[in-house]
């Protein structure tokens, strides 16, 4: 027999020992386990262009288990039902300049809609080759054994068995062992769910009275930052300033997706700018982003991924990102947050947030 139709009958084998098939999906159903087998296709991508004839294609196996309750008041009144769970995985990179990619992650799923859902995971990977195949034996293209991961993702599911996903994935130290050459891939899987993860017969209880909510809302949010310099005749941190203009559009009571518009100014780019033009130019950015939020509870993450339009000449990376944490106060008209702001993955300033919402 195929060693991976061995795997795979093991795991078939395991889920019905474990139970992982899950309760019937009635009005008293509490609880859901899967096991979840896929295979992937992506691409990886380096930060810094100068290696970009290293990037390449890959594919590999994945292995994730998920846990999802639905007893929680809180969730039933929100209309979702978040899943939590681990994920293993491998993926072989062909001529990739730091090896094959193994990793291990912790994730939290939500729904969007009956078919659509969303995942973040964070975790550690590892590279089976890091060290730097651009002819220098002495330099880590990394830095180190082992990175951190973090994974975004989408996931389409036709049926409670078959799913379709794709996913945004980093890799680097965070700087902690220099040099810090990340990497990102662009990944799509196909799948398969060894249990019922997702009942789409349960019925919500009658005595719960689902609230109405605000489908659009507009903000505005004041951050401030510091930004940590990569250049090695200006070493330091120095202050970033940030105002985001947001217009977010929710599909339920905890989750929405939209726009962001972000004008900052960044005086880690003043000096060389100043120097290059003898000019007196702030180095003003902007940048437009796609984002979405998902509300837990008080707290609620956002994320937003899309060009700077304009930059300065010292920034040759096009892609702008933001991740942040953020409270929100009673009512959710105001919220105070901490944000990782990047280029293609990269983290260039760490911002805390104050924000206002018009609902």
């Amino acid at each position: 027999m195929n060693p991976f139709f061995r795997i795979l009958f093991a795991l078939l084998v395991i889920s019905r020992t474990f139970g992982l098939q899950g309760q019937e999906t009635t009005q008293n159903t509490t609880e859901s386990q899967s096991l979840e087998i896929s295979v992937g296709m992506g691409y990886m991508m380096t930060h810094d262009n100068g290696y970009s004839n290293f990037n390449t294609f890959s594919f590999g196996f994945e292995t994730t288990w998920w846990y999802r309750s639905f007893h929680d008041d809180y969730w039933r009144r929100s209309r979702q039902y978040p899943a939590f769970g681990g994920r293993a995985s491998w993926h072989r990179i062909p001529k990739g300049i730091a090896g094959d990619r193994l990793g291990i992650e912790l994730l939290l799923l939500q729904p969007i809609n009956d078919k659509f859902e969303y995942s973040i995971g964070l975790g550690f990977s590892a590279y089976t080759h890091p060290y730097s195949r651009t002819g220098d034996t002495l330099n880590l293209f990394i830095g180190s054994l082992v990175n951190c991961l973090i994974d975004i993702g989408v996931t389409y599911r036709p049926s409670n068995h078959l799913f379709l996903s794709l996913r945004l994935l980093h890799t680097s130290n965070g700087m902690l062992y220099r040099p810090n050459q990340g990497l990102n891939f662009i990944q799509f899987d196909f799948g398969y769910t060894i249990g019922t993860l997702c009942p789409s017969e349960l019925r919500l209880p009658t005595t719960f009275d689902i609230p109405t909510f605000e489908e659009k809302e507009i903000g505005l949010a004041l951050s401030f930052g510091t930004v940590m310099s990569r250049r090695k005749k200006q070493q330091g941190y120095f202050p970033c300033y940030d105002l985001s203009l947001n217009y977010m559009h929710y599909l339920s009571p905890i989750f929405s997706i939209g726009a962001t518009l972000d004008f900052w100014y960044n005086f880690v780019d003043r000096i060389p700018i100043l120097h290059k033009h003898d000019l007196h130019n702030v180095p003003v950015y902007f940048s437009a982003l796609c984002a979405f939020e998902s509300f837990l509870g008080p707290l609620s993450i956002k994320a937003g991924i899309g060009p700077v339009v304009i930059v300065s000449d010292e920034v040759t990376i096009p892609f702008y990102e933001r991740v942040g944490l953020y409270y929100n106060f009673s009512g959710r008209h105001q919220y105070l947050g901490l944000a990782l702001n990047a280029h293609a993955g990269r983290i260039e300033f760490i911002e805390w947030t104050l924000g206002f919402r018009l609902r």
